[in-house]
């Protein structure tokens, strides 16, 4: 729950439209991203008949037969389209650090307009289009989820504004053809011990603006590491959604913000199915031919810049390269069949 390094914050006074409640607001966002990127938010306005219908097609999507799901593979390169099987990912490459891939499944899906005559700016790629499976209830429901999460992260991007003390529309203006991708994803219980330094997720930072998560509250969740090395667990109350920052939107801020590195760790031994954990996140991304610079007010002569500038596109291609498992699937003897 709350802490001191991931507080609560209530949107729905800043929501309302009172000028002082959203610098109010603000202000506890611009505290919480400098403590460690990370905050925890109710009264955001995304019903719960949304979310709801969302996890249920999240969780008949993942109980499907694995031939099912293998019919949808993502084959796209960058931002992942369709079905993530098992031994796909490993994010603790994005850090340098070799270890065997992350216990999970997944399924990705982006903007409702990309397609494949689209071309990803800095990055000589194309974009793919969603794939979906069969049944039109899931596609309806994730589809509404997403818009939600749109909606969400627009309320949240004049909220950083505000806390920069920019234009209340800097940060939307340049998300307006963005590359966001919503991943639901399954962490099952294991059949045996997993190999050594192998986790539900591996330690990595985020690798675009901002990310909407909701967990589920079950054994083997999120942490994040504090200013003094320490893991802290992250979880947000039914109905809340755990924010962070990713890399861009430190690099925005020149470091003032944090994009901190968190994991997902594995469940404590011997409790069988109740290790059994969804999760949906919200990768916000700006528009791919944004270049990401140090804002004016965030460096001085005293505080030169401390990134290059890059293009959003060509920064998120480079993470979701890095962070792909080179060595194929090598898990089924973990998971049941």
């Amino acid at each position: 729950m709350a802490s001191e390094t991931v507080p609560m914050i209530d949107l729905a006074a800043a929501r309302s439209g009172d000028a002082a409640a959203l610098r109010r607001t603000s202000l506890e966002i611009d505290a919480a991203l400098a403590r460690s990127g990370f905050f925890i938010v109710t009264g955001h306005g995304v019903p719960q008949s949304v979310t709801s219908a969302a996890v249920r097609a999240m969780e008949g999507f993942f109980a499907a037969p694995m031939d099912a799901k293998m019919a949808i593979r993502s084959t796209a390169k960058g931002s992942p389209r369709g079905y993530l099987p098992f031994g796909l990912e490993t994010l603790s490459q994005t850090e340098g650090k070799s270890a065997p891939p992350d216990l999970k499944e997944g399924f990705g899906m982006g903007p409702f307009w990309l397609d494949d005559s689209v071309r990803m700016a800095g990055t000589g790629q194309s974009y793919s289009c969603n794939v979906w499976p069969p049944e039109p209830a899931f596609r309806a429901a994730i589809e509404i989820f997403y818009a939600a999460m749109e909606g969400l992260t627009a309320d949240l991007m004049a909220l950083f504004a505000a806390a920069m003390d920019l234009d209340q529309d800097f940060f939307t203006d340049r998300f307006t053809t963005h590359n966001s991708t919503l991943r639901l994803i399954h962490y099952p219980p294991l059949n045996q011990p997993p190999a050594p330094d192998q986790l539900r997720a591996g330690v990595h930072t985020d690798y675009g603006a901002l990310t909407i998560l909701l967990p589920q509250d079950r054994p083997g969740g999120l942490q994040v590491r504090r200013p003094d090395g320490a893991w802290e667990n992250v979880a947000a109350p039914p109905g809340g959604f755990v924010i962070n920052i990713g890399d861009l939107m430190m690099r925005w801020s020149n470091d003032t913000w944090l994009s901190s590195p968190h994991w997902v760790v594995n469940p404590p031994k011997d409790i069988g199915s109740a290790s059994r954990r969804y999760s949906m996140a919200y990768f916000c991304n700006p528009n791919d031919d944004v270049l990401i610079e140090c804002l004016a007010n965030c460096c001085s002569p005293s505080r030169p810049a401390k990134h290059a500038p890059i293009l959003a596109g060509a920064h998120r291609t480079e993470k979701i390269e890095k962070s792909k498992q080179r060595a194929g699937n090598a898990l089924k003897s973990l998971f049941p069949c």
